[in-house]
């Protein structure tokens, strides 16, 4: 049997339906504009790396405009001011020249270069440059020299030497790395356009310690005095400080060979003894001296051959 559904029923039926697509089709359009606008999102920004970079502290620093020559007054020094990094400010570099306007330069200064406080000193110094290079504890000394005790001229100012004491009959290290500040009262090195060495100098003034000093003024009245030059970089001592003439000769006295005059020999066995006249006295003696033979007597005991 066939049942006809109602009007009513059908119409609830409907809109039922209705309802349930217009809910799919709202889901369907949110979740198709949710996608589409997660697509055409842009992706996110990353910062961009920013480097370190340390900043140094900067000081003010008073140059020279134009290089200064030696014994010129500092107020009279045209002077710019530099800005250098501090930890790059060489050590003794001045920041204030206005405590030292009555100081001079001891030596020429360079322009665009920040000034030492060891290039300057007082009028004294100035007029004495000799002064200015004598550390404190330390004393200059002046010795006599010749073209063979000044190694032909090269151990001049800045030159190392070490100071020997020539006596008739032997050689003495006196003092080692000595430094030489000058040679015929100049402080130029060797000028190699006056010649290969420039002039032999007939003095040079030393940099000495005290006890530098004092060994050699005590030897000067020995000897001669001469230099060995040596390399700047060379630290090492010397092995011997002393040298005589006797080491020099080829018949240098040797220690007396031992001399064995004879042999003798007593007793059998365990109570058998043995001596060697060495040197005009008997030694006993386990072994049989090269060259003698033993002869073994039947009595009482062996007697040697003495040769």
């Amino acid at each position: 049997m066939v049942t006809r559904a109602t009007t009513s029923r059908i119409g609830r039926y409907s809109s039922t339906g209705n309802l349930v697509g217009v809910m799919a089709i709202v889901c369907g359009v949110g979740s198709a504009a949710y996608l589409a606008g997660k697509g055409l999102t842009a992706p996110p920004t990353r910062e961009p790396y920013k480097a370190f970079v340390p900043e140094y502290n900067s000081v003010e620093v008073p140059v020279p405009v134009h290089p200064v020559p030696a014994g010129t007054l500092v107020r009279d020094i045209r002077t710019r001011i530099e800005r250098y990094p501090d930890h790059q400010l060489p050590k003794g570099a001045l920041r204030d020249l206005s405590f030292m306007r009555d100081s001079v330069t001891l030596v020429a200064l360079p322009g665009g270069l920040p000034i030492m406080e060891a290039n300057l000193g007082n009028n004294e110094e100035a007029t004495n440059p000799i002064l200015g290079r004598i550390p404190p504890g330390m004393r200059a000394m002046t010795v006599k020299v010749d073209a063979t005790s000044a190694v032909e001229g090269w151990a001049r100012s800045g030159s190392v030497v070490d100071v020997l004491l020539i006596e008739k009959a032997r050689t003495t290290v006196i003092a080692e790395r000595v430094r030489v500040i000058s040679a015929e009262r100049s402080l130029a090195p060797v000028d190699l356009s006056r010649g290969p060495a420039g002039a032999v100098p007939s003095t040079a003034t030393l940099l000495v310690t005290q006890e530098q000093c004092l060994a050699i003024n005590t030897a000067v009245p020995l000897g001669r005095i001469a230099f060995a030059l040596r390399s700047l970089k060379d630290e090492d001592n010397w092995r011997d400080t002393r040298f005589s003439s006797d080491d020099l000769s080829p018949t240098k006295k040797q220690p007396a060979k031992t001399r064995i005059d004879g042999v003798v020999a007593f007793g059998r066995g365990d109570k058998r003894k043995q001596y060697a006249l060495v040197d005009g006295d008997w030694i006993a003696t386990d072994t049989l001296p090269s060259g003698f033979l033993l002869g073994v007597n039947s009595g009482a005991g062996g007697v040697s051959d003495v040769d």
